[in-house]
């Protein structure tokens, strides 16, 4: 009996880890689930949003190792919608960026290509306070090039002040919050919330109008990378906010 138990304990828990995302035998996504635009910027729960989505069942990408932000931009100068490639297989799209030692493109700047080239399609503008979410970048590695976030930025800046990368993010920031108010001023099919707000996905499945499991709401720390990166981190001390 106590190894009936014990097995039914693990198919239970095994069937309640299990990410369920439906495609079908072409690799396209059911035509039932709408086009979910996650909008907010990088340190703002991208990955806790792409983790919620992919466990109720929206097939979901996030960053793509920068080819999402890459392609957006190349469809959209050779005149292509601007998700051909992504858009059979994806519902939800979210962390558009794109960053090399040459550049950084944030493409959810292109959000009103994404509602012309998508009707009816919902916007999430995940968000946080600024500060917070300087000190959040500030704090980031980049595995990917084996340096630091800011160290990056001051490359592609050609600066060795890393103020002025706090006041570039900071302005982009604030920018794009006025502009995306602005464009979406009363629009049904967006929502924006704070990243700590504790009702975010009920908020979520009302705008949707679907009955989502909210359980699968949780933190993910992205913020990995080696020991000697991580140190390299920390060797940047606090994030000077206060001079800027």
């Amino acid at each position: 009996m106590a190894i009936f138990n014990w097995r039914q304990k693990l198919i239970a828990w095994l069937q309640a880890a299990e990410v369920k995302t439906p495609v079908d035998r072409n690799g396209k996504a059911p035509i039932n689930l709408p086009y979910v635009f996650i909008i907010g910027f990088n340190k703002t729960a991208t990955t806790a949003l792409h983790h919620f989505f992919q466990a109720n069942g929206f097939p979901s990408i996030h960053w793509d190792d920068n080819r999402l932000a890459a392609t957006m931009l190349t469809n959209c100068l050779s005149d292509r919608p601007i998700l051909s490639g992504y858009d059979e297989k994806y519902r939800v799209f979210s962390d558009m960026i794109s960053q090399t030692f040459r550049l950084r493109f944030e493409a959810n700047s292109f959000f009103r290509i994404l509602d012309t080239d998508y009707p009816g399609s919902y916007f999430i503008f995940n968000n946080r306070p600024t500060e917070a979410w300087l000190v959040s970048r500030w704090k980031k590695p980049c595995q990917r090039y084996n340096t630091t976030n800011v160290e990056l930025e001051m490359r592609i800046l050609n600066t060795n002040d890393p103020k002025k990368i706090l006041e570039k993010w900071k302005h982009e920031k604030e920018a794009f919050e006025r502009e995306v108010r602005e464009y979406f001023s009363g629009n049904e099919r967006f929502l924006e919330f704070d990243i700590s707000d504790p009702a975010a996905p009920q908020k979520i499945s009302a705008l949707l109008a679907m009955e989502l499991d909210v359980s699968h709401w949780a933190q993910h720390k992205t913020n990995r990378g080696s020991e000697e990166l991580l140190r390299r981190v920390k060797a940047l001390g606090p994030c000077p906010l206060a001079e800027i």
